[in-house]
């Protein structure tokens, strides 16, 4: 941890994505249930990503919270792609936003700033901040400013 207010830590273990839903329904109890295409695999990634915080000293933090992901996936015999296509990005790191839920964080919705990216490689690097809140004017700024660049680019 380089400074209160922040949190780096490794997963060593394949990532997992909060993918599908499935409907599972049982005709003995004429009950139908919905769960995640591979819950047993979501359930102990995301067991793996909390305990992996609460080893690196996760506290839970109020106010607006930055994150940064570097999901290690294992190579594939086939590198035709050459950069790891499956699983999507934005699923992989709905896993880990729910995971970190009363660990880093109250709600995922705390979360104002991203970035996340796949790799080849044997471990996940998960990093978590603090973001000070700013002025509402300073939000201004920052959203014109932005605008700006996405004008001219």
């Amino acid at each position: 941890m380089s400074h209160p207010g922040s949190l780096r830590f490794i997963v060593s273990a394949e990532p997992r994505s909060q993918g599908s839903m499935t409907a599972v329904y049982n005709r003995r109890l004429g009950i139908a249930r919905v769960r995640h295409a591979n819950a047993p695999a979501l359930s102990l990634w995301r067991a793996q990503c909390k305990h992996a915080a609460q080893g690196a000293g996760a506290v839970v933090w109020q106010g607006p919270i930055g994150m940064r992901m570097v999901f290690g996936l294992h190579a594939p015999q086939d590198r035709r792609h050459g950069y790891p296509k499956r699983p999507d990005l934005d699923k992989l790191v709905r896993a880990v936003l729910d995971a970190l839920t009363d660990v880093c964080y109250e709600d995922d919705s705390q979360v104002i700033r991203l970035r996340a990216s796949k790799v080849w490689a044997p471990t996940t690097l998960i990093e978590v901040w603090q973001i000070e809140r700013q002025a509402a004017q300073g939000q201004q700024s920052i959203w014109r400013n932005n605008a700006q660049r996405l004008e001219t680019d």
